[in-house]
């Protein structure tokens, strides 16, 4: 801690995490009004009784957010981890998953233009041409339904323009990074047919290093692109068609093997080999080199229809997602297991929803805003593992063919979800206004678990094939808040709301009986209290809130070895939980020149009641991923010039207080690889300096400029963890053009 404070302290330029527009020079110091779609209909943030923090255009291109794992340092509560693009771990107020495979949901439900990312290993991607991101905090499920119990990340692209716009961008920096960027829209038709496209490629060499080949894993090689057009045939229709595509190519993960306590050495079906060591977290022996491609589709449409009472609105969306990720599993120089994923998905989602209009004719005089509709969700997944056991493992012994002895267990999982939502906002006085919501899911998933082995040996010892019963899991979650506006600039509210994430089943089931389980749903109620406000003439404005989830069979993913000599990726329901937190955000301007900013979070997350499928009992400990403390603070400062030249400083710095990646707090008597899975605390400097004229843009950046060194995600196998490192210093220059 002392040591991280004293990094703080040479960082003179930081970010605000809550993004603001910026548009200098300015004439005084009121903050410009940020408005957000949270709420399916257009709101300033500030009328919102509820915990958001938003991020508009500008601030995502200048704190150089390129997906949703860099927006979480920036929202104290929110932690984005994982082992790459395709295994995601979001965490928000210390809510979330590890689980990527289709048998399973994810507890932060993710967003682009109303299109539900329902694939984990979907989510993250190259943000780019993107007009806001906004993060909910708590369960969403009135209005955004199934599996967003932890909250929401709502990203909106940039959409046609009534006027030609060009932009373009070209960037490099260490690690042999590019970015190529560029965009056009304008109308097609006037006034009746407009458009947009999107292109991008950003490449960056892996951070990590294979000694054995020189290869580089970690890297970064993503190409995308979107196409959108904007029909308006009459006046009051609007129809809103959006095409994307990204491509991702190159290394997967890697990461440095540590063994346990007990062994250094120590390598899950090892054969008792000594691996080789550099010394360099960085820098290691893989036995092979890695391989990862992804292809994402997506097809998006939203239909609008205006009437006197309010709007009608269809958004109907398709998505399909292949990928391969191809990696060494121990991450030795030991010839011990490979393993190979292949992940299939398509997905449809249809949602119609009539949005009230404000003082029309449904809206009871003026004194109710209303929403009501219905969704349907379908997902159609199917997923393998292949693990190859090569000459250093502890079971391998070659084929007839001399082939290398390989295990396949995965399966193919459909889900089908349908809801009926509603929502109103009542105004009893003219300071006083009650919100009302109520959503029904019944959400029906079936699953075919297989597994197939060249031996009799584990991982998988023996051939099996299960076909699921059908499981039905439906849940209906209310909503109230009551909020009291003292006058414009100050209000208080309380909020009760209710969240479901619905069951599934087993990853990588390695026995007949392991793919027999069924992981029940998780529920949480929530209370929050919470204020808004902004005081000075609106150049400050402050937020706060406390809340307390009461948590019930929490879905909590561990590798553990049972007593038939099997280690399979089990999900259990941990008994009960309780998150106690408070939160409070505050942005201020001083001066024209001059904004700061400062939001922390405590976060007091225990397992109440949790014994895990092998008898351990965790209760009375602390959840994963969920620091007790984390700040970000932050500032801008703008140096005019003559001829519309202007210099513009920032930087920020976000502080996590240590945490744990596996249930236990650490404590060797939960095992040999237990006090290795302690995430030390941790701050993240980054900083920028930016030259506008006219149309033209100059960023020197860096992030992590403090090159601080810590783990992304562990895998904690038996009697072997393995650190996945996340990004050490990156710096480069981006040159900018726009018309």
């Amino acid at each position: 801690m002392k040591k991280s404070l004293t990094k703080l302290g040479i960082i003179c330029l930081t970010i605000p995490a809550a993004a603001q527009v910026y548009s200098a020079p300015r004439e005084n110091t009121a903050l410009e009004e940020v408005v957000v779609t949270a709420e399916k209909r257009s709101q300033s943030i500030q009328d919102i009784p509820a915990s958001i923090s938003a991020f508009d255009e500008r601030a995502v291109r200048d704190a150089g957010i390129v997906d949703v794992s860099i927006v979480a340092p920036r929202v104290p509560g929110f932690y984005a981890g994982g082992f790459g693009t395709s295994r995601p771990q979001l965490y928000i107020r210390g809510i979330g998953t590890r689980q990527f495979d289709p048998g399973s949901e994810s507890s932060v439900g993710v967003f682009v233009d109303e299109a539900y990312l329902g694939r984990t290993g979907g989510v993250l991607g190259t943000l780019k041409d993107v007009q806001r991101i906004e993060v909910l905090k708590g369960p969403q499920g009135t209005l955004y339904g199934r599996n967003v119990i932890g909250g929401v990340i709502n990203v909106v692209t940039k959409g046609p323009s009534d006027e030609f716009e060009a932009e373009a961008e070209v960037g490099a920096g260490n690690f042999d990074s590019k970015n190529l960027f560029g965009a056009v829209s304008g109308p097609l038709i006037d006034g009746k047919l407009s458009g947009r496209a999107a292109l991008w490629h950003s490449y960056r060499e892996g951070y990590m290093t294979n000694l054995a080949t020189g290869e580089h894993p970690q890297g970064l090689d993503n190409t995308g692109g979107r196409f959108r057009l904007l029909f308006t045939p009459i006046d009051n229709l609007r129809m809103d068609l959006i095409a994307d595509f990204a491509s991702d190519t190159g290394d997967s993960f890697q990461g440095e093997s540590i063994g346990s306590t007990a062994n250094e050495d120590g390598i899950l079906l090892g054969g008792g080999g000594t691996p080789k060591k550099s010394g360099n977290k960085f820098k290691q022996y893989y036995t092979t080199d890695t391989k990862y491609d992804r292809d994402v589709d997506a097809l998006n449409a939203k239909i609008e229809y205006d009437f006197d009472a309010g709007t009608l609105i269809s958004v109907s969306t398709y998505r399909e997602m292949t990928y391969v990720d191809d990696r060494d599993f121990d991450n030795t120089s030991l010839d011990v297991i490979r393993q190979i994923s292949d992940e299939e998905s398509e997905q449809f989602t249809q949602e119609v929803r009539f949005v009230s209009e404000s003082g029309g004719s449904l809206s009871f005089d003026g004194k109710v805003d209303w929403i009501a509709g219905v969704y349907y969700f379908s997902d159609e997944s199917v997923h393998f593992d292949t693990f190859k056991y090569g000459p250093d493992s502890a079971v391998y012994a070659p084929t007839a063919d001399g082939s290398y002895p390989t295990d396949t267990t995965g399966g193919s999982f459909d889900t089908t979800s349908n809801a009926y939502f509603g929502q109103a906002t009542i105004l009893l006085t003219d300071q006083l206004d009650l919100t009302l919501g109520l959503r029904y899911t019944k959400d029906t998933k079936s699953a075919i678990l297989s597994g197939t082995t060249t031996d009799a040996r584990p991982l998988v010892s023996a051939d099996f094939r299960v076909v699921n019963p059908e499981q039905e899991f439906t849940s209906t979650d209310p909503k109230a808040v009551l909020n009291y506006r003292v006058n414009d600039e100050l209000s208080f509210y309380t909020s009760y709301s209710q969240g479901f994430k619905s069951g599934g089943y087993q990853y990588t089931s390695l026995t007949a009986s392991q793919a027999g389980i069924v992981f029940e749903p998780e529920q949480l109620v929530a209370y929050e209290i919470g204020f808004k406000s902004q005081w000075l003439d609106n150049s400050l404005t402050f937020n706060g809130a406390v809340y307390q989830f009461d948590y019930t069979d929490i879905q909590v993913s561990r590798v553990v070895q049972l007593a038939d000599g099997s280690t399979p990726s089990l999900i259990d329901n941990a008994g009960e939980s309780r998150i106690r937190g408070l939160e409070m955000d505050l942005l201020y301007r001083p001066t024209v020149a001059l904004t700061m900013n400062f939001s922390y979070a405590y976060t007091d997350a225990k397992y109440l009641d949790y014994v895990a499928s092998n008898n351990v009992d965790y209760s009375g400990t602390r959840m994963v991923r969920a620091p007790e403390h984390s700040f970000n603070v932050g500032a801008e400062y703008i140096v005019p010039f003559e001829n519309e030249m202007e210099l513009i400083f920032r930087g920020d710095y976000s502080y996590n207080t240590e945490f744990f990646h596996e249930p236990g707090e650490a404590d060797a008597k939960y095992g040999t690889t237990a006090p290795y899975t302690k995430e030390d605390a941790y701050g993240l400097a980054n900083v920028r300096a930016t030259l506008t004229r006219d149309n033209w843009r100059a960023s020197l950046w860096s992030n992590n400029v403090l090159n601080e060194e810590y783990r992304s995600t562990i895998l904690a196998l038996p009697g072997q963890v393995i650190n996945i490192y996340a990004l050490p210093r990156t710096f480069g220059l981006t040159l900018a053009w726009s018309y």
